[in-house]
């Protein structure tokens, strides 16, 4: 009878012992749930943000000296980023560097494969959004010039992310006649400790005339995407810049 009782007791044991152990696997298989469920909201949330800010933007960057102030959402699964030199841009051979906003999240969370991407703010030449693989330079005046996309796993300035959210800036030619507008938006990024505000700032527009005697290329390279535009001969082009910074506050 003693013997039965510790077998008994010993089988207790054991019971309790593989519930306890199935209880902390449903723990962390729930709360592995959890965190991905709460970065992919995160995203959907710094999606939203980025798509007022781009609005904004758009409607005042051709006035010098507007500054634009936001506060970043509080996500906590993700980290707002400023990379420089997100952007490549070549202007009858001078070359320009241009920056990005950047939101992503660590690949314990959430990962996409490295080719992802879906662009959700300035797609073709239309300028509605596309999950291809879309121009950086549009020749349509009714598209959109600050781009938003999400790529997949990347790295960019020594962080990983197991999915980003970048809005950059992209070029837009425009042709009336003989004459070419290039419109030049670029980013320049001031790095900062703080991760509380995003500040924006339309430091200068000018413009520069090229009389043209032969044919000149235009390309914009920003992460995965890079694209080129022949400018015809024989007439004039107009170069528009426009510099904005952008920091964290």
């Amino acid at each position: 009878m003693a013997g039965l009782g510790e077998s008994t007791l010993v089988g207790v044991v054991i019971l309790i012992a593989v519930v306890l152990a199935m209880a902390a696997a449903f723990m962390i298989y729930a709360m592995g749930n959890f965190n991905r469920s709460a970065a992919l909201a995160s995203l959907a949330q710094a999606e939203a943000f980025m798509t007022n800010v781009a609005d904004d933007v758009e409607a005042s960057m051709y006035v010098p000296g507007t500054v634009l102030v936001y506060a970043l959402p509080t996500t906590g699964y993700g980290v707002f980023n400023l990379v420089s030199g997100f952007c490549t841009i070549s202007i009858n051979g001078t070359t320009y560097g241009s920056g990005a906003v950047v939101y992503g999240v660590p690949p314990r969370l959430v990962s996409y494969q490295g080719g992802f991407m879906d662009v959700i703010r300035g797609g073709g030449a239309n300028g509605l959004p596309s999950s291809t693989n879309e121009s950086t330079i549009v020749l349509n005046p009714a598209a959109p010039l600050i781009s938003i996309v999400q790529f997949g796993y990347g790295q960019l300035n020594g962080v990983t992310y197991g999915t980003y959210i970048a809005m950059f800036p992209r070029l837009m030619a425009i042709s009336s006649g003989s004459n070419t507008y290039i419109y030049i938006p670029m980013i320049n990024v001031k790095p900062s400790s703080f991760r509380t505000g995003l500040n924006i700032n339309v430091t200068n527009v000018y413009t520069m005339t090229l009389p043209t005697k032969s044919s000149f290329t235009i390309s914009d390279s920003c992460g995965p995407f890079n694209n080129s535009y022949t400018i015809p001969g024989g007439g004039v082009v107009t170069l528009v810049f426009i510099n904005m910074t952008v920091t964290f506050r």
